[in-house]
């Protein structure tokens, strides 16, 4: 009983933290021209959250496709809404099936964020970069702590990270984690910037990377943005 209270509490905690994180991109919905909420407007910016959640599970398919996987779709959860299973052959196969989604996705990203054409105050583009940025990031977060989207069901598994685990190691998962989390993130404080309602000083000056020669050997990284 304590057992079900527990993953019952994980579960409402985990529904309400992402739709308190999706409410909170409630700026990125406004029109482009910084003109009020129109139905028009919050209508494309959720259509670009499902255009974001098509593109995440349509990579799995095309994967699965490639490596002549079967796979069986049924209803996922609050940040998986489209679950499957599969019979993938080798373990490579297997990771290259439940990473292509979250891939795919900072894949997406970076293409909007790259092309000057795109425009990123339009509410469909904000919309396929707000689940592009949370997905991966509510994904790390469930399989560090949440636990409800990623499980070990007996002899299969739930979950993109739970699957590359399954098929390769924890430390590989870990590590996939770690750095989905970390592109999603710095994807997202780029993607804030191009924002019209963005306040002028993460507007200001771009942030630069250098890499200096040291005298004693090696080299010096430096990242410097202004706050």
């Amino acid at each position: 009983m304590n057992v079900k209270k527990t993953t019952a509490s994980a579960r409402v905690a985990a529904i309400l933290a992402a739709v308190v994180i999706l409410v909170s991109f409630a700026p990125a919905v406004a029109r482009a021209d910084g003109s009020d909420l129109s139905a028009v407007s919050v209508a494309k910016f959720f259509a670009g959250v499902a255009s974001s959640m098509l593109l995440h599970e349509g990579a799995h398919a095309v994967v699965a496709a490639a490596t002549n996987t079967h796979m069986s779709w049924k209803a996922g959860n609050y940040n998986q809404s489209i679950a499957f299973t599969e019979d993938v052959d080798s373990d490579a196969e297997g990771v290259a099936l439940y990473s292509s989604g979250l891939l795919t996705q900072l894949g997406a990203s970076e293409v909007i964020l790259q092309v000057d054409r795109i425009d990123k105050n339009d509410a469909f583009v904000r919309g396929m970069m707000a689940w592009n940025i949370l997905n991966p990031i509510l994904y790390s977060l469930d399989y560090w702590v949440i636990r409800v989207a990623n499980k070990e069901n007996g002899t299969s598994s739930q979950g993109d990270l739970e699957g590359i685990e399954r098929y390769s190691s924890e430390a590989t998962a870990q590590g996939f984690a770690i750095g989905i989390t970390a592109i999603a993130a710095f994807q997202g404080y780029r993607f804030l910037k191009t924002q019209d309602w963005a306040p002028e000083w993460l507007k200001g000056t771009p942030d630069t990377v250098t890499l200096t020669p040291m005298r004693s050997g090696g080299a010096f990284l430096a990242w410097h943005c202004r706050f």
